[in-house]
């Protein structure tokens, strides 16, 4: 009997100590860290001594998942890491901070504010324990929660924490150091936030003079400070003082971005908009023009910013009384609105047609060439295009679409004389040009439908 309750024994120790050392093995051999699905995210903790290279393994896991914005599987492999971390060095080891600030960048990457805000108090505590509440190396995790409370617009929490980060920043690294302005200007975003505009300007002021002192009057670092500095002012009722920060800082973009760079667009936008306020529609107009050449050479004319810049330069010619020059720029952004328009339109009439609910999609054209046939270019029963003033390019796809949706339709006279005008549009039915002119412009439509029917 005592052989076989010894024989239990052994067998169970057995068992124990397989499945201890199968929640301590790395890694499969086959499991990438790119990869990380199968990786086992139970708790393991006080199974045997810290394992460096499998905690490394799941650091190296967890960062590939976070990189492609899988913070939720990230998270659980952070979480073993800190508990087998913990279990193994202790609650307030320094070698816990890392842990804690990975976990507060993928829960905050979650907007899981509240978890976020605990494991950054945690990494503070573990840097005030390991190095002393003064320690330069404490700023991080105070920026860190800084970054959580204004994220939930809890600014005189996020202000408390960047007033210390900035006496720690003075202390330890000096009164004209970068690292104290950096910590001035953050911490003067936040009174200004608060209304508190007196004080955001003193903190404001004081990084753009360590600027100055150490990298010169032209230092690109001291951009955020001379923005926040024009937007306090403007609050403050300060017009003249606002146009002194921002203009500055034009001056400053410019030379460090160029004078076409959307950097310096969005300064000109900001001082467009202070000019038109002050009723200053020369200035006004003069940024607006450039933020709309600018925009529209790096976004593009349709872009939404260039649009609405284009609505701001109108604006300003009607304030001005240049009725003949906004005329043409309202027509532009009426024209803009109307391609977008016809655009979703025949998507929507497209989807209709492959439903199979003809007369819907067929109301739905109707729609889009009535917005862009003017000139009743489509039902004239002698249709004439003037070259000075030809429909837009949208009407001729937009027919293409009609027309194979009344051939499925059955109808037939009515496909005709839409492919009919389309062709038009299309130039199809433009004369073969004599050979010497058409040779003269080969890349014209006249000469592709010559060649073509040639090669018939």
């Amino acid at each position: 009997m005592l052989k076989f309750a010894f024989l239990f024994i052994m067998i169970a120790f057995l068992v124990g100590r397989a499945s201890a050392q199968k929640a301590r093995q790395p890694l499969d051999a086959g499991t990438s860290p790119s990869l990380p699905n199968t990786v086992d995210v139970t708790p393991s903790r006080g199974v045997g001594p810290f394992d460096a290279k499998q905690a490394q393994e799941w650091r190296d896991a967890a960062e590939t998942l976070a990189a492609q914005s899988r913070y939720a599987e990230a998270e659980k492999l952070y979480v073993k890491l800190l508990e087998e971390r913990e279990h193994a060095l202790g609650l307030n080891s320094p070698e816990l901070a890392l842990d804690m600030s990975d976990l507060g960048r993928v829960t905050f990457a979650q907007a899981k504010y509240n978890q976020a805000i605990t494991y950054y108090e945690r990494y503070l505590q573990v840097m005030e324990t390991s190095k002393g509440r003064q320690d330069f190396d404490v700023v991080a995790p105070l920026s860190k929660l800084v970054q959580v409370y204004r994220a939930v617009e809890k600014y005189p929490e996020a202000e408390k924490y960047a007033r210390r980060a900035a006496l720690i920043a003075e202390a330890s690294k000096g009164a004209e150091s970068h690292e104290l302005a950096a910590a001035l200007i953050t911490w003067g975003d936040l009174l200004k936030a608060q209304k508190q505009y007196a004080p955001a300007e003193q903190q404001y002021g004081r990084a753009v003079k360590i600027y100055e002192k150490s990298t010169g009057t032209a230092a690109v670092e001291m951009l955020p400070a001379l923005d926040g500095l024009g937007e306090t002012y403007i609050d403050m009722r300060r017009p003249n003082d606002t146009e002194t920060s921002w203009r500055r800082a034009l001056s400053i973009r410019e030379s460090a971005f160029g004078s076409s760079s959307i950097e310096v667009g969005e300064t000109l936008d900001r001082l467009g908009k202070f000019y038109f306020d002050q009723k200053k529609y020369p200035e006004a107009a003069y940024c607006y023009e450039r933020t709309l050449f600018i925009r529209a050479k790096v976004h593009g004319d349709q872009a939404p910013d260039t649009q609405a810049t284009l609505t701001q330069v109108a604006s300003v010619y009607g304030a001005q009384g240049r009725h003949n020059d906004a005329e043409p720029l309202f027509r532009q952004m009426l024209s803009a609105k109307e391609s977008e328009l016809v655009t979703s339109v025949n998507s929507l009439a497209a989807l209709m047609a492959n439903r199979d609910k003809n007369g819907e999609a067929e109301s739905l054209y109707k729609i889009s060439i009535t917005v862009l046939d003017k000139k009743g270019f489509v039902t004239a029963r002698k249709p004439v295009l003037s070259p000075s003033d030809p429909p837009s390019p949208l009407l001729a796809e937009t027919l293409d679409q009609y027309a194979a949706l009344l051939k499925k339709m059955r109808k037939r006279s009515d496909a005709a004389r839409i492919e009919a005008r389309a062709r038009m549009l299309h130039g199809a039915d433009v004369k073969p040009a004599p050979p010497a002119q058409a040779s003269a412009n080969p890349g014209g439509a006249g000469s592709a439908a010559a060649g073509g029917g040639k090669n018939r």
